[in-house]
């Protein structure tokens, strides 16, 4: 866990602004019950991450499996093709919504689908771009 400090910072971060969501939602300045929810997760995922990078700092043995596992080959070999079918899933999942979508009429999904699969087809061929020439 790279930037200790940083990370510990962001939590804290996190935490504040998603109390500061419950609150604003429990005195009903926000409306929409969605801004207490996103306050308590982000709530929750800052004090479990605060709980890590504690623990990270403290405990030799923990930091040192994170470390290994963090700089491991072999995992991050399984988390770039990992990535790399994931993206070809996105892809013929939103291929075939928006052949489906258009099938029932549904043209507001269909162009949304559509919209998605060209973003990510463009950023694949940037990306290429990008890789072809540094590598």
């Amino acid at each position: 866990m790279y930037n200790n400090n940083r990370r510990i910072v962001l939590d804290i971060l996190w935490i504040i602004l998603g109390l500061i969501l419950i609150g604003l939602s429990i005195a009903e300045v926000l409306d929409s019950s969605l801004y207490s929810g996103m306050g308590g997760a982000l709530t929750a995922v800052g004090a479990v991450n605060l709980a890590r990078a504690m623990r990270y700092k403290k405990d030799a043995g923990y930091r040192e499996r994170i470390d290994t596992e963090a700089g491991d080959e072999r995992n991050q070999y399984i988390r770039m093709k990992s990535w790399a079918f994931a993206g070809y899933m996105a892809v013929l999942l939103e291929a075939a919504g928006s052949v489906a979508a258009a099938a029932m009429g549904k043209t507001q999904i269909q162009l949304t689908l559509y919209f998605c699969l060209c973003l990510l087809l463009v950023l694949y061929w940037a990306s290429c771009m990008i890789f072809s020439r540094k590598y």
